[in-house]
């Protein structure tokens, strides 16, 4: 779930941009990446440090390198 509400959250990016002023949308992105890193860091990597057979491969990928 948090894996797409995160899709969600990049998808939007795209919609502000297209509506906004730069200055809006970086305020905007600077914002969602907050959110974004706070849900890997405070929710996500606890889980997979605990269960990592629950990690995505792609990630388990992306950070191995």
């Amino acid at each position: 779930m948090l894996e797409a509400q995160s899709k969600e959250l990049n998808n939007s990016l795209i919609r502000v941009r297209e509506t906004c002023s730069e200055e809006e949308f970086d305020a905007y992105r600077e914002e969602i990446g907050k959110i974004i890193g706070a849900m890997y860091l405070d929710i996500m990597k606890p889980i997979h440090r605990k269960y990592p057979e629950l990690e995505p491969v792609a990630l388990r990928l992306s950070t191995s390198e």
